[in-house]
């Protein structure tokens, strides 16, 4: 079982690693996961459903009124979210960190199914859900609440600064911290024995020393993910899984699987 010093050990002592062969090595794991990939894309769009309804559903409602008035002007219609009261703001922060929750489990229970996939070991579609158990809950709830903590600083980029100079803070932000908020989910996933603030010292840390590399193949494969766009954009349901498998083979090459626990034993027989 990995500790926090042998994880460090490890990143300290990481070898370089290939671009063009993690991502060939991508493809070929993507032959084997595109279904249970498609599954978890599926089981986030369920849960992101009432999120996008509480966004867009006022504006929708706006821009049906105006047109059927004959009044619609665009300029009204995209400063609509803009001239909500606060409360709405507060909704949008909750419903943000509830969809973080949920999705950050369904993402572990993901990775968790890749690695079995990978090493021909025995897995279900409870393996999804697996890390909604109790002593799991409050490490989920600090991985989450990261996502808050950015979607309150847009917030207050947003309120002092202007529009296009918030755009650009938050536009490169999230670029930036893409990174590592996908890293505290793999290390969360494949070691979740930790306590929650080993993810963010080793996502950080892990993150900041392949960066360019990790976000170059995240950037590729979202490109190739994007493609099932074609089929009316609900390929991409089918394809946009591709961008979380370099992410495993990164830590796949670095730490290794050699020490499983007995935990992680139970069922491959």
């Amino acid at each position: 079982m990995n500790t926090l010093s042998s994880l460090q050990d490890k990143i300290d002592n990481a070898k370089e690693l290939d671009f063009g062969d993690i991502l060939n090595r991508t493809f070929n794991l993507f032959k084997k996961t595109w279904v249970q990939g498609f599954i978890l894309l599926l089981l986030v769009m369920v849960v992101m459903l009432p999120f996008f309804m509480a966004i867009f559903m006022p504006t929708y409602n706006s821009i049906l009124e105006q047109a059927q008035s004959g009044n619609y002007d665009p300029n009204n219609a995209s400063a609509f979210l803009q001239d909500q009261p606060d409360s709405f703001r507060y909704m949008i922060l909750g419903l943000t960190f509830l969809v973080s929750f949920v999705t950050t489990g369904l993402m572990a229970g993901f990775y968790r199914i890749v690695k079995r996939i990978d090493f021909n070991e025995s897995y279900s579609f409870a393996d999804f859900f697996y890390f909604y158990k109790a002593k799991y809950i409050g490490k989920i709830f600090a991985i989450a609440s990261f996502s808050l903590l950015i979607a309150l600083i847009n917030f207050a980029v947003e309120k002092f600064f202007p529009p296009i100079g918030a755009s650009l803070f938050n536009g490169v932000l999230s670029i930036i911290l893409s990174v590592y908020t996908t890293l505290f989910v793999v290390f969360f996933a494949y070691n979740p024995h930790l306590e929650s603030s080993d993810f963010f010292t080793l996502s950080f840390k892990f993150g900041s020393k392949k960066w360019f590399l990790i976000f170059g193949l995240m950037f590729v494969t979202a490109i190739i993910g994007m493609l099932g766009a074609i089929a009316c954009f609900v390929g991409m349901l089918f394809t946009m899984s591709i961008v979380y498998l370099p992410m495993y083979l990164v830590y796949k090459d670095t730490f290794g699987f050699n020490n499983i626990s007995a935990i992680d034993k139970i069922g491959t027989e």
